[in-house]
């Protein structure tokens, strides 16, 4: 592919879905061709294509409703150093802010550098945990019952910041994945299929004992490797974690636009739903 070869920029649509998955795989990130379609339906996907048709970066902005998510930068190796991933999240900024909204995204260290120069500001840390397949262990779990959406949606909110019931949804409703609730009603948790392992989030819980009895029901039911990211404030999560066999993979820092506040209550969020929706 030459450096000097034209390029356009494009609304991404459902029949790009195919290529846009080239590009996370490319990175080895998690995301799977259900996530790229709501991106494309439910929010502004965005991309730049070579004279050939060829998708070579992409970018979305998914909207909540006080804020919205940055999400799925992605530039294919041979392109990177042109500026192309920088001036597409400009373009998503741009988007949300149009519509009064906060745009919001979770950066790597790398990535956090080059968006404080594009007016993000840090909110809190994040930790991404990781484990490989293992054989099915109850480790001492009580089996829980599924969540129910209205539930999910409000304790979501609350400790979020918006109403993300369309994401709830359709995470739910997706092949292989489970919902769990707290017995109290002051919590749940989803697991749904990733691109390489199990993605668990969000997690909300009234505290850190009621979070791992909803993690402890997850991983009694997955034997598949699995991903979940953790706010760094809970120590007493990362720790348990780590016993049972999880390992830390990288790190992640939500930014905001021109905001340094965190939407919602964070002391009731202990996993979010991945660095691609928050």
């Amino acid at each position: 592919m030459a450096a000097s070869e034209a390029t356009r920029n494009v609304e991404l649509t459902l029949a790009d879905v195919e290529s846009c998955q080239t590009l996370s795989d490319e990175a080895g990130w998690n995301q799977t061709a259900d996530d790229w379609r709501l991106f494309i339906s439910r929010g502004q996907s965005i991309g730049v294509k070579t004279a050939g048709g060829t998708l070579v970066a992409s970018a979305a902005a998914l909207p909540y409703d006080r804020f919205g998510f940055v999400s799925m930068v992605l530039v294919t190796a041979a392109w990177r150093r042109r500026g192309l991933a920088t001036a597409l999240v400009n373009q998503c900024v741009d988007h949300l802010k149009s519509r009064g909204l906060t745009p919001v995204l979770d950066a790597t260290p790398p990535g956090a550098l080059v968006y404080r120069q594009q007016g993000f500001a840090e909110l809190f840390a994040l930790d991404r945990w990781q484990r490989g397949p293992e054989p099915v262990s109850s480790d001492g779990a009580t089996e829980l019952p599924p969540a129910d959406l209205e539930l999910m949606r409000g304790l979501d909110r609350e400790a979020g910041g918006a109403d993300r019931l369309f994401l709830l949804a359709d995470f739910a409703d997706r092949e292989g994945s489970r919902t769990f609730a707290a017995p109290s009603g002051t919590g749940f948790a989803i697991v749904r299929r990733g691109r390489r392992a199990m993605q668990v989030g969000p997690v909300v819980a009234a505290s850190a004992s009621e979070a791992l009895r909803l993690l402890s029901a997850v991983l009694a039911g997955v034997s598949e490797a699995i991903f979940i990211d953790v706010p760094s404030i809970w120590k007493e999560v990362a720790d348990w974690l780590r016993e049972r066999g999880f390992t830390l993979q990288r790190s992640f820092t939500r930014m905001a636009h021109g905001c340094t506040t965190p939407f919602g209550r964070p002391d009731r969020l202990f996993a979010v739903a991945g660095p691609e929706f928050g």
